[in-house]
């Protein structure tokens, strides 16, 4: 056994609250290095034994999840009635030997190893402390949209400069149209692909075509329609069974607002001058051929922008006034929630607060971010309701889009990123593959379609939520930004119909096997480095769904299980039980 393998923190995700009365506790060890792992745990109170020693409870410890490399072992037991827990673990060796694995040290098994144990310990948890998340954000399927880009439903609100919808190539500038009333034309459309959860981009008035340059965050920007009009839209996605979520920017304000030009007017005699961060006065940066861009800024900003003024939020001001806004859409308009951009440049403290307030106000409601690397702990800390994992995103693109990882590397990095999570928090993560601020998927996969529709049907296989980016459902294939943004073409002969009946066919999918995908466990099966595939099974409640993924050139051969049940497959040869290049099949087994 590779002692330097076995793995446990008591302060992460191998540690944590899973009811009211109960707590999770996992284990990382070298694959296949060990045939059995039992829990030993009891009341970190609890008297010892007659000669001194320990008598913990026994619980055997489960395999959830194994790769090539690791295994992650599992059990849930129950809280003592004094909420505090200590416990080890019995590990025991495929090789015959026995060990205790305790705080300090890895020692041989012995009659005596429970005497003197340096057990890890779990402190008084406070009841109902386990992370809870709304029912309806569990088994969401989401779509993001940019409004001027996405339907034109009102023509009189055209800015007077918008060009023809679909006419030209977008830019930075160039405005299409795009308003809250076509959205409410095109709810039918959306939830035929399974959707019922929307982003939209900011609604509040700006100057740009996208609106992230918020100048009045209490106003809906003319373009787009008016309060009346977003009401209606609310009203009527909710009657379509989604939810209706906004972006917002909480870490700055742009040089426009009236805060910053007050400060600018007053200097420190301005009520807002604490609002900012604010180095030295006066107020200055140094120009460069990029105006979004300076090397050097008397104040802080955000990405270096000077127009961005940072906002100071740990003044109670500054909360109150984000506090009050969003509380204003939500009792006006009764909205689902906000995605928070950049929520890693946002006070911890500010964000647990806004929250707070936020589900006071509305229990259900969402507040929804990105995470990564550097911000697990943005849901534990309940700073978050749902995140969109980056993390997660690039480990697929490395192994499906760029090779750049085989197929037991994608393996390996996939268990250890779902591990970074509790089990309750991995249902709050959004796996989404293309967005506002990258390349579309289908640029992403080289324009090969069959690449997209594998890559899709496998994200929404995973237990997470998919998301799905406005027009990659038809087949647009921009680039960076602004390419990214084009007009979602409307007319049938502009659209990809095969791109589009797939993903109306993975939103039955998923509503129909929701709880398997959220609930059941995650089973790797065959894979194969030389020939580029790999298979997995999802289990749950007695239902067994089958998948297996196909990135080689070869074919491979493949033999449906006994009374099963093709679900959804690409590049297969039935008649010869092949798979193909970027093929795939799925079955209910």
């Amino acid at each position: 056994m590779e002692k330097s393998a076995i793995f446990h923190n008591s302060q992460s995700a191998m540690a944590f609250e899973t009811g009211v009365n109960s707590v999770t506790i996992r284990l990382k060890s070298k694959h296949d290095d060990l045939t059995r792992v039992e829990l030993l745990y009891s009341d970190l109170y609890a008297p010892a034994a007659d000669n001194g020693g320990w008598r913990p409870h026994v619980a055997s410890m489960k395999r959830v999840l194994q790769s090539s490399e690791t295994d992650y072992w599992s059990a849930t037991v129950e809280l003592s009635k004094t909420r505090r827990l200590k416990y080890a673990f019995h590990l025991i060796a495929s090789s015959g030997e026995e060990y205790l694995y305790d705080f300090h040290k890895i020692e041989n098994y012995t009659a005596n190893s429970l005497m003197g144990v340096a057990a890890f310990v779990l402190p008084y948890s406070y009841p109902n402390q386990a992370f809870k998340q709304s029912a309806w954000t569990q088994n969401t399927v989401w779509y993001h949209l940019l409004i001027d880009r996405f339907s034109d439903g009102d023509s009189r609100l055209d800015p007077a400069d918008s060009s023809e919808w679909g006419s030209e190539e977008p830019t930075d500038t160039n405005f299409f149209g795009g308003d809250l009333q076509g959205i409410r034309d095109r709810l039918d459309y959306i939830a035929k692909l399974g959707v019922n959860g929307l982003i939209l981009s900011p609604i509040f008035a700006a100057f740009s075509n996208h609106k992230y340059d918020t100048a009045d965050f209490y106003s809906i920007d003319q373009a787009y329609g008016s309060k009346e009009t977003f009401k209606r839209l609310v009203d009527d996605a909710h009657q379509h069974g989604m939810r209706i979520v906004l972006e917002l920017e909480l870490d700055h304000l742009m040089d426009f607002s009236i805060q910053w030009q007050d400060v600018k007017q007053k200097g420190t005699d301005s009520q807002f001058f604490d609002w900012f961060l604010i180095d030295s006065l006066p107020l200055d940066f140094t120009g460069t051929e990029d105006p979004a861009f300076s090397p050097d800024i008397s104040y802080r900003v955000h990405a270096n922008n000077p127009h961005e003024p940072k906002l100071n939020l740990r003044n109670r001001q500054v909360l109150r006034y984000w506090c009050d806004l969003a509380n204003y859409w939500v009792e006006s308009f009764d909205i689902d929630g906000f995605k928070i951009m950049d929520p890693e440049e946002l006070d911890p403290s500010f964000l647990q607060s806004l929250t707070a307030s936020l589900h006071r106000l509305k229990p259900a409601l969402c507040l929804l971010g990105t995470s990564n690397s550097f911000t697990p702990n943005l849901l534990e800390e309940r700073s978050l309701d749902v995140v969109v994992d980056q993390d997660l995103t690039q480990i697929l693109a490395d192994y499906f889009i760029t090779q750049k990882t085989n197929a037991a590397e994608m393996v390996v990095s996939l268990n250890d990123n779902l591990m970074k999570y509790a089990t309750p928090v991995q249902k709050s993560l959004i796996l989404q593959l293309d967005g506002p601020f990258s390349s579309r998927l289908l640029a992403q996969c080289q324009e090969d379609p069959e690449l997209v529709r594998l890559l899709l049907a496998f994200s929404y296989l995973l237990p997470v939520s998919p998301s799905l980016y406005y027009g990659t459902e038809v087949g647009l294939k921009g680039g960076d930004v602004p390419a990214n943004r084009e007009c979602l073409p409307w007319k049938a002969g502009q659209q990809d119909q095969t791109m589009l009946r797939f993903v109306k066919l993975l939103g039955e999918f998923h509503a129909r096997y929701s709880m398997l995908l959220k609930e059941g466990t995650l089973d790797w099966g065959q894979l194969s480095n030389k020939n580029n595939f790999v298979s997995f099974t999802r289990r749950w409640n007695g239902k067994c769904i089958f998948a297996l993924f196909n990135l080689g050139y070869g074919s491979i051969k493949f033999v449906f299980p006994p009374q099963s049940k093709l679900l959804i497959s690409q590049n297969l040869l039935k008649d010869q039980n092949r798979i193909g290049h970027n093929g795939f099949v799925i079955v209910e087994a």
